[in-house]
């Protein structure tokens, strides 16, 4: 196994509200996460706010079915994107066109 840092609280709460495993996300969702933590901790002075993750972003999780059962796409099924009249209130970055 080796040695290695627990993920942050703030990563782990969203994995279990949106009932996805770290596998599922996209880089550019990895991203936005990072980012988010990074904004509220080091520049507002706050623990990241579940609220206000909610007001600025929107997850799409692809499904597949199977014999009536909607399944998780094994890889890259959670894409995080900014809600889109709140795209001029939040941080320009550079985000990869291809995953």
């Amino acid at each position: 196994m080796g040695i290695r840092h627990p993920p942050h609280k703030f990563l782990r709460g969203l994995l279990h509200y949106y009932k996805v495993e770290l596998q599922h996300l996209t880089p550019n969702g990895v991203q936005h996460i990072a980012v988010f933590v990074a904004l509220c901790e080091g520049f507002l002075g706050i623990s990241p706010h579940f609220d206000m993750w909610l007001y600025f972003f929107a997850v799409n999780l692809l499904k597949k079915r199977e014999k009536r059962q909607e399944l998780s796409v094994p890889v890259g099924c959670a894409s995080i994107h900014l809600c889109n009249n709140r795209v001029n209130k939040y941080l320009s970055m550079h985000l990869s066109t291809s995953n």
